[in-house]
């Protein structure tokens, strides 16, 4: 089920300290502030490892890397830290499993086309508590409120739980640029995500 991508308004609106609670699970999940925004933990990567194609976006040919079987992070967004900016895995499937809260991710497949989901826990009117991403796909998420986007608190947040197979490599993470963003979308559908770079 396809959302309108609205721009968080938490800073806008003077929402910029998470509120106790939400303090406090970070600290009880053992989280560190990302250095591209929100907290994060790695819970697990395999000892075992793998040969796998990394994609070369710049050329689009392959080349063989090794990587872990797999790795698992819980990852939160705050209204401190409301957005994930658009990056692609080029050789790792991304699996998320919600644990707390609501959000919307944006993916750009490689075709150009333009898939929006609410992750959340109502499923009865499309929420999704589960995704995979592919490699090759960009994908963004933002915070929102549960209830309404209008009603934005220091207490929202967004907990997933990530398994990359193939471990996670920052070898294999490439941010979208606004150039890239344009080619990819136009430049109309460019504008209304800008907010996401």
């Amino acid at each position: 089920m396809a959302v309108k991508i609205r721009k968080p308004q938490y800073k806008e609106r003077g929402i910029t300290w998470e509120d106790q609670s939400v303090v406090q699970l970070a600290s009880e999940l053992d989280l560190e502030k990302h250095s591209f925004g929100g907290y994060f933990r790695e819970t697990d990567r395999s000892k075992d490892k793998v040969v796998k194609k990394q994609l070369q976006i710049e050329s689009g040919d392959y080349k063989d890397v090794e990587r872990s079987e797999s790795s698992v992070i819980h990852f939160l967004m705050t209204c401190d830290s409301p957005v994930n900016r658009f990056h692609v895995n080029v050789t790792s499937k991304c699996i998320y499993v919600l644990q707390r809260g609501s959000g919307v991710y944006v993916c750009i497949h490689p075709d150009g086309r333009l898939e929006t989901f609410r992750v959340g826990f109502d499923v009865a009117n499309g929420e999704r508590t589960q995704w995979v991403v592919e490699p090759g796909v960009y994908k963004a998420g933002y915070l929102v409120n549960s209830a309404d986007a209008a009603n934005e608190t220091a207490t929202d947040l967004l907990l997933i739980t990530e398994i990359v197979v193939p471990g996670f490599d920052l070898d294999d993470m490439k941010f979208l640029d606004k150039k890239l963003l344009v080619e990819k979308v136009g430049s109309e559908q460019a504008a209304k995500l800008e907010f996401l770079l």
